[in-house]
């Protein structure tokens, strides 16, 4: 097939490039497994009836459910134990191999004239059939995230399809001309087919952590009973597995009597055959055709809910009428939808789960709740079978169907916050989102001695959190009130606002109000920062005509702690009125952003000024905005769509000229910042439509999300673009999806077109740069074309250019690096000439552009030690800097001179607390010379 061909059909599959081959290969592991499935199940159903007979049939059937579940149970559990002991591709070869063998065995009883085997036979083919599809979907669980599961899960649920369609296709057929008990021969020889398939498949990503020895079986048996009980979706997910295996038994029972008293022995078969290659053609159809479409509509949980109301359908009309032609109607029905729909949705379900446990959920839920729901089918279909006729049956599966459908819509509503519990079970996140908190240790008597000892340490960091400690405490002892008292006066700011908090919260203590005066009228901003914080913390304590000052103070982090004192304080609106607030979500401080951004968030009739700024406000005070809209998500919801509709717009346009980008011009240096500047307003974009999105839909779920969206785990990522699909809109939320999994480096296209768009772009920089590439592209501009002050645009351009090739500031924006080239200088260095000089007081940091330089320490006699060189792009400085402390060393130019762009201390400290992306590349250049020193 022409390449073309197959990579527009695989896109139409929803198969992402590189996907291909491994989505193959695992749906042809399915396809497999079902045709020997469709085989068994055929030759077990068709050989149990005319073995037994409808008189026999209606009285031993509750018996063998009885007992399919009973050894389900085994198995399953078995399985269970073994899988978190042994290699699951090991594992899966085992019980692959080892079914084949059974069947082998069982063949030659028959042959042998046995059949008392006729009904071990039955439960050993729907036992393996079982084992066998949980094997599989704990392959492509193992294989593919939950953002690939919703695609691929429904091309897998086809294969399977395909396969069970050729398997009970061809039963009838075989069965003519070979006889009944040779299907099972074929199932074997599939089975070791899928073992072969097994052993090419790659290992899956969750394997074995443990070795026989190490832990007890029963240990083993709880790894997803404990993750069942403790994730509520699970624990509905368990419930529902019981209920819908009392439902398949409920229709199988009437089912089979219908067809052992209707269908003539001879064409049984061909008849069980024709019937479930009509429901496997059907599925199939409904697998590719509609099941896709459904889920992103609708989501997964609208096929998981697909199933139950179709056993609701099905009990209703035999009610109304029972016969062979209704029976097979309604098993037809009830297949369909559970092959072709909801088996896939169910199995996206599990992706909440960490992978490292996944497989043990799913064996838990297969082999626990679903044999027990088949034991019960089997005792209360004993217990129905001794009233009249078959009409209490239907009774039994609509009342049990009616349940089902109520947990399954439970399941609906717990999805995506199951999603979110899964994200926040990461270390990283139960970092960020805090712990179990303090008061159990505080009831400690050893922690409380220790918190009393640290009252007197020397360190004032120390005495403050002991301060803060106590100050937690109900009902502090005499001993600890007056050790509190004796820190009054301690010289520490810091100290003696989290006195005053402690003595406000631990009694009517006058002078806690007279501290926090005290420190608020104090000329320090370390003072007046620790007066707001006790201000913020017991706001009762302080009057609002000792803040109103500081709401203006020309320190940013004064103003911001302000905002959030007078906030706390019952009468703060008299401080802080809503226009000073939209105003300072424009400050140049990113602290009085975001302390604006959280009062306004809870001050009542913020909502339209806000949206407002959402509109046409600076980028900064737009995000500073959608912050602040998550405490009136109901009121401007409106809004909140609107935005994002508007960005996700931007970023599919920007994803169009993204595309193509990596051409080749003229101008590569330019090129490549261009499309560094592209991808940062196409994640901007995102982001802001993520938080709009979040805000409509789990406002307290915004910074989760985000995080975990560009997290490097990918099932984390998957997760969150699934939660984030099922929140707030859902039509928005799968554009949005489409945009944060789109390709933004397919390399097709003409840059030059993308160029000419960008030059047109109502972003500033976008149309500076492209059109800067266009110019150099093309014949360079004569005298009389140069307009006044080009030059000294282009020579700043240019020196945004070197910085950007310094890793600390690699991935700053462009209005970030112009403000660093605004007040950097250039400096040439002869050689021998010393750039910075041992023991000399450093407010300067020098990012080498040309030369070498040498660093060197001068030793107590004098002498020099040599201890590194640095080139081009690299910075130096940067410790003396943020230490505040004299140069370790001496750095001189070696021979040749060097030059270097000169940036103040001052300018280094505003961009590392303005933007975590320049902070966390220098932290990963001082640990680089750290590790090579």
């Amino acid at each position: 097939m022409d390449a073309a061909v197959t990579a527009r059909l695989l896109r139409a599959l929803g198969i992402r490039p590189g996907e291909g081959a491994l989505v193959l290969r695992v749906a042809a592991l399915f396809a497999v497994l079902e045709a020997a499935a469709g085989l068994g199940e055929v030759g077990a159903e068709t050989q149990l009836v005319s073995h037994l007979g409808s008189t026999a049939l209606s009285g031993t059937l509750p018996y063998l459910f009885i007992a399919l579940g009973v050894v389900g149970l085994l198995v399953s559990l078995g399985y269970a134990v073994t899988l978190a002991r042994v290699p699951r591709h090991r594992l899966f070869l085992t019980i692959v191999v080892g079914i084949a063998g059974l069947l082998v065995l069982q063949r030659l009883a028959l042959a042998a004239g046995l059949d008392v085997v006729v009904p071990g036979m039955w439960l050993t083919v729907l036992t393996a059939s079982a084992i066998d599809r949980t094997i599989a979907w704990t392959v492509a669980g193992s294989t593919f995230d939950a953002r690939q599961a919703k695609r691929v899960f429904p091309l897998l649920t086809g294969a399977a399809i395909v396969g069970s369609f050729t398997g009970t296709l061809s039963a009838g057929p075989v069965a003519g001309l070979a006889g009944v008990p040779n299907l099972f021969a074929i199932q074997a020889v599939l089975l070791l087919v899928a073992g072969a398939m097994l052993v090419r498949l790659p290992r899956t990503r969750a394997r074995a952590t443990r070795t026989l020895g190490h832990q007890s079986v029963v240990d083993d048996l709880r790894v997803g009973f404990d993750t069942v009980r403790r994730s509520p979706l699970m624990r509905l997910v368990a419930i529902v597995y019981v209920l819908l295996s009392v439902l398949m038994f409920s229709v199988s029972y009437p089912f089979y009597i219908a067809a052992a008293r209707d269908v003539p022995e001879a064409q049984l078969a061909t008849t069980l055959g024709l019937l479930s290659t009509a429901v496997t053609a059907t599925s199939f159809i409904v697998s590719l055709a509609f099941a896709n479409r459904i889920y992103a509509r609708f989501g997964v949980s609208a096929g998981a809910l697909a199933l139950p109301v179709v056993y609701l359908l099905g009990f209703g009309g035999w009610l109304l009428r029972f016969s062979f032609t209704t029976a097979a109607a309604f098993r037809f029905s009830q297949q369909v939808t559970q092959r072709g729909l909801s088996n896939a949705a169910w199995s996206a379900f599990y992706n909440v789960v960490p992978a490292d446990r996944r497989a043990q959920v799913l064996a838990f839920n297969d082999g626990v709740p679903g044999q027990v729901g088949t034991v019960l089918s089997g005792v209360l279909l004993l217990a129905v079978a001794s009233l009249s006729g078959l009409e209490p049956v239907f009774w039994l599966g609509l009342v049990t169907a009616a349940a089902g459908t109520v947990v399954v819509l439970g399941i609906r509503r717990r999805y995506a916050a199951s999603l979110l519990d899964a994200l926040r079970s990461g270390l990283a996140e139960q970092v960020l989102e805090g712990g179990p908190g303090l008061p159990a240790a505080l009831e400690r008597p050893d922690f409380r001695d220790a918190v009393v000892a640290a009252l007197g340490a020397s360190d004032p960091g120390t005495r403050q959190m002991a301060v803060d400690l106590l100050g937690r405490v109900p009902a502090l002892r005499p001993e600890e009130r007056t050790r509190l008292d004796d820190l009054v006066d301690d010289p520490s700011p810091g100290v003696r606002g989290a006195v005053a908090v402690a003595l406000a919260r631990t009694g009517a203590d006058d002078r806690a109000s007279q501290l926090i005066a005290d420190l608020l009228s104090a000329s320090d901003d370390a003072s007046r920062l620790a007066g707001l914080a006790a201000a913020r913390a017991v706001p009762d304590r302080v009057s609002t005509e000792s803040l109103r000052p500081l709401a203006m103070a020309e320190s940013a982090p004064v103003r911001a702690a302000c905002l959030l004192a007078a906030a706390a304080h019952p009468d703060g609106a008299e401080v802080t009125a809503i226009g000073d607030l939209i105003s300072a979500l424009d400050d140049e401080d990113g602290q009085v952003r975001n302390a604006a951004a959280r009062v306004l968030s809870a001050r009542d009739g913020a909502e339209d000024a806000l949206l407002d700024v959402l509109r046409s406000g600076a980028p900064r005070a737009q995000e500073a905005a959608l912050t602040a809209l998550a405490g009136h998500a109901a009121t401007a919801r409106d809004g909140l769509l609107d935005r994002a509709r508007d960005r996700i717009e931007r970023a599919e346009a920007l994803h169009v000229s993204r595309a193509t980008l990596d051409g080749s011009l003229a101008a590569p240096p330019l090129q490549a910042f261009l499309a560094q500047v592209v991808d940062r307003r196409i994640r901007r974009a995102e982001d802001q439509a993520i938080a709009a999105l979040v805000t409509v839909g789990a406002p307290a779920a915004g910074g989760l999300l985000r995080r975990s969206l560009r997290s490097d785990d990918p099932d984390a990522r998957a997760q969150a673009i699934e939660a984030l699909d099922s929140l707030g809109d859902r039509r928005l939320g799968r554009a949005l999806t489409a945009c944060l999994e789109a390709s933004t480096a397919d390399g097709r296209g003409d840059p030059s077109t993308a160029l000419a768009r960008l030059s047109q772009d109502d972003d500033p920089w976008l149309r500076r740069l492209s059109r800067r590439i266009l110019e150099v592209d093309r014949t360079p501009p004569t005298a009389e074309e140069t307009m006044p002050g080009q030059d000294a645009a282009r020579s700043e351009l240019d020196t945004m250019l070197l910085l950007r090739r310094v890793p600390l500031f690699a991935g700053l924006d462009p209005e970030d690096l112009q403000r660093i080239a605004l007040v950097t200088g250039e400096r040439e260095y002869d050689a021998g000439d010393a750039l910075m000089t041992e023991g000399d007081v450093g407010d300067e940091l020098v990012i080498l552009t040309e030369g070498t330089v040498r660093v060197v320490h001068r030793d107590a006699d004098g002498s020099e030690r040599f201890i590194r060189t640095y080139t081009a792009g690299d910075h130096i400085g940067e410790l003396a800097v943020l230490r505040d402390r004299p140069r370790a060393a001496t750095v001189v130019a070696e021979d040749g001179g060097a030059r270097g762009l000169v940036l103040g201390g001052e300018g280094l400290k505003a961009i590392l607390r303005e933007r975590p992306d320049a902070a966390m590349a220098m932290l990963a250049t001082l640990a680089e010379r750290i590790t090579h020193q």
